[in-house]
């Protein structure tokens, strides 16, 4: 219980800040799907106090188990990796480790996020890494075989099954040359403020497909997408679309990454959280 109330407290009410020393993390940039490798984090000494918490996002589809822990208590569950201290190691270099396998199937660029968040004199800090791509190559599979797995994964939106507030991404899609962009909004019956906003990648333009009433932005600058509801639809689930269209300005050296955000109004507060992108296919979607 003591451990459920500090983790409130790191997570909720957390200041920002940005650290002179910053953690780094450690693994192959390139990789084959179905073998495991391993990751590590270096966290600088005194970077964190008291009860700490530092947590690894990953894509759907891989898989975590702890390597070197530092005494914290270790838990993956929903594609994130957690390790937790009542007391943070203090006036030494922390080294804590991960074994990952990407899932047989998996191939392209994936991002890993991660966060860290402690208590200091009554109050609660919180920093974010800065996004780190890997790279997942096809494994020792014929093409028949790595189809066949990504049928076993990829599900429908009627067999879809959500809980509270979350946001879907399927898998960008290329259609005649044109990279279509659903995303699935389940809401529950909120209805005020909403607001979806997405990284394109550089080089794309974005143009609305559907928009279910949401005032549509595009800037061309940032490469951000946005849809602005003052008050949501009122059915639970919807679906907004756009799509990207090449331009000459395209590196096709860089990795093609949308990263998301999904805020909403709910108790006087505004929560955002991330977009998840998943395997549903929401073509037979209303």
């Amino acid at each position: 219980m003591k451990q459920l109330i500090l983790l409130l407290l790191l997570i909720i009410g957390s200041q920002f800040i940005r650290a002179q020393d910053e953690i780094i993390l450690n693994f192959p940039k390139e990789v084959h799907a179905g073998n495991e490798f391993l990751l590590v984090v270096n966290i600088p000494k005194n970077f964190m106090s008291g009860a700490a918490r530092f947590q690894l996002v990953f894509p759907n589809g891989f898989m975590a188990t702890s390597r070197k822990t530092e005494n914290a208590d270790f838990k993956f569950e929903t594609n994130k990796a957690t390790f937790f201290w009542l007391n943070f190691p203090q006036n030494q270099e922390v080294e804590i480790s991960v074994n990952l396998t990407a899932a047989v199937g998996m191939e392209g660029y994936f991002v890993i996020k991660g966060e860290s968040n402690w208590l200091k004199e009554g109050h609660a800090y919180k920093t974010e890494l800065y996004p780190q791509v890997l790279t997942v190559k096809p494994g020792n599979l014929t093409e028949e075989a790595i189809q066949q797995n990504l049928e076993k994964t990829r599900f429908k939106y009627e067999e879809l099954e959500t809980q509270g507030v979350s946001c879907l991404r399927q898998v960008p899609y290329d259609e005649q040359g044109e990279i279509y962009v659903n995303l699935l909004i389940n809401k529950g019956d909120l209805n005020m403020y909403g607001k979806i906003q997405e990284n394109i990648p550089p080089g794309y333009e974005a143009v609305n497909v559907k928009s279910q009433n949401a005032i549509f932005v595009y800037n061309k600058r940032q490469n951000i997408v946005k849809y602005l509801w003052m008050n949501m639809p009122e059915k639970p689930q919807y679906i907004v679309s756009y799509k990207l269209i090449r331009t000459a300005k395209v590196d096709e050296s860089n990795p093609f990454l949308i990263f998301g955000t999904f805020s909403y109004a709910i108790n006087n507060q505004t929560l955002t959280i991330d977009i998840q992108e998943r395997g549903i296919d929401l073509s037979t979607a209303p």
